[in-house]
Parts: C-alpha cells; sequence; structure tokens
C-alpha cells in the first residue's frame, strides 16, 4: 500500500522536474549585447556635453554610430572620430538606452563630412544662434559633426572651424547629399505566430512542445499516483466493515 507521505514525496519530485525543465528549455532573454560603439537607429538622438545630458550640443547623424567609453545604466560617456579622421575627436555624454549595441566592431562608424559656406556665416556658440563668435568668409570649409534647430526649428549643424567649435545656419552651408551608412539596419523581430496544425513544427524551436510533454506526463503520474490509492483506501475500509461484523 502507497503512503499519503510517499504520495506526496513523489508529486513534489514529479513537479520539481517539472519547473526545472521549463526553466532550462524556456528560450533565453536576448542579454544586453554590448561591443564599443552603439548605433544611431532612431531620429534626433542627442549628443551632450555634460553627464546630466541636459546641456544638447547635437543630433547624432541617423544610422552612425559613437563609441562608448563608459557605459552606464542611464547616461554614457561617449566619443566621435576617435581613431584616423581628419575631423577632430569629441567626447560627450548619450542616453544608453538611445542605441542598438552590436556584438561586432562596425566599418567606417563616424559619419565624415566637410561642409563649405555658400556666403558670409555667423559662427555662434548656441543652437539658437544668438551669441556669435565671429563671421566665416564664404568658401571656407567647416567638420561636420552633426545638427541641430534654432529657436524657430530650423537647422543649424555644428561644426570645426579651425579648432574651435560651433554652429551655423544651414541657409549659409552648400546643400549636401547625406549618405546613410552601408550595413543595413537592424531589424524589428516579428511575434511568433503559431503554425497550422498541419505544418511541420520548425527545427529549433520546439520550446513549447518540450513543455507541454513535460507538463502532459507530470500529470499522468500525478493521477496514476492518485487512482492507485483509491483501491487500497476501499481495502482498508472493507477490511474495518469486516472485522467490525466479526463482534456483532
Amino acid at each position: 500500500m502507497i503512503s499519503v507521505m510517499n504520495i506526496k514525496r513523489t508529486l513534489c519530485a514529479a513537479l520539481a522536474f517539472f519547473f526545472c525543465f521549463v526553466a532550462s528549455a524556456s528560450p533565453p532573454r536576448r542579454a544586453d549585447a554590448y561591443s564599443a560603439y552603439g548605433r544611431v537607429i532612431e531620429r534626433d538622438v542627442g549628443f551632450y556635453k555634460d553627464p546630466q545630458a541636459e546641456q544638447l550640443l547635437f543630433y547624432l547623424p541617423y544610422t552612425y554610430y559613437v563609441k562608448i567609453d563608459e557605459k552606464s545604466q542611464s547616461v554614457s560617456r561617449a566619443e566621435l572620430f576617435c581613431g584616423e579622421y581628419s575631423t577632430p575627436a569629441i567626447d560627450g555624454y548619450v542616453f544608453t538606452d538611445d542605441f542598438y549595441y552590436e556584438e561586432s566592431v562596425p566599418v567606417s562608424p563616424f559619419y565624415e563630412k566637410v561642409l563649405t559656406t555658400a556666403s558670409s556665416a555667423g559662427f555662434y556658440a548656441d543652437a539658437g544662434c544668438t551669441r556669435l563668435i565671429r563671421h566665416i568668409f564664404e568658401n571656407r570649409s567647416l567638420k561636420y559633426y552633426g545638427y541641430a534647430y534654432d529657436t524657430v526649428g530650423n537647422y543649424v549643424y555644428f561644426v570645426d572651424y579651425n579648432d574651435e567649435l560651433g554652429y551655423v545656419r544651414e541657409e549659409c552651408i552648400v546643400p549636401f547629399e547625406f549618405t546613410p551608412h552601408p550595413a543595413p539596419l537592424p531589424v524589428e523581430e516579428s511575434p511568433v505566430t503559431t503554425p497550422p496544425e498541419d505544418d511541420p513544427q520548425p527545427e529549433g524551436d520546439n520550446t513549447g512542445l518540450k513543455i507541454a510533454i513535460v507538463a502532459s506526463l507530470a500529470l499522468a503520474v500525478a493521477v496514476i499516483l492518485l487512482f492507485s490509492v483509491r483501491p487500497s483506501a476501499k481495502k482498508d475500509r472493507s477490511e474495518d466493515i469486516d472485522q467490525d461484523n466479526d463482534f456483532r
């Protein structure tokens, strides 16, 4: 006769096995993939002057990268044009969650572009173009970092001019074409749909099937054990009745 204590122990063991299998069979969560570079996959991703990311310098070129020097949960320290580039390197800060992090180091991660003044241009210390540094003559070369908006929403460009950083209005620059980074942008994963019953289960995606099989086995074990106890209980009860009848 199987005792109640043995039944409980067996059921607990079966359930423990089931949950351990589910934990091991569940698809792993995507780790916070980290490489030295974060990719800009949205518009108007800021590059900031201060660690609190409150003083915007400019918005980064879409589809390109920043080099992450110190990654933190909220704001990370980043760098542009490190290495063999004619544009001077610049340090700043970015919001960590604004970027897509890849495992491999990208080729040509930064957008290097030389702009040319179309006319005499003001060179400003602020994106609102209120603090004039100097005037720049026509046909001068400026090294581009990114863009921002003035007080009325027009484009201004953050540039280097003779090793000095500042802003120039878009209207003063010879028009240019932006060339996206040649590497394709990451594609969002499509939600998993249940295949029709007559379709074979795709190889490598059988986690749900494994869980269902183990759950069925655990349930079957529990049912078998429960039913195996009932006859013994009845037998015990009939023996008690017979014993009672012997004393009558």
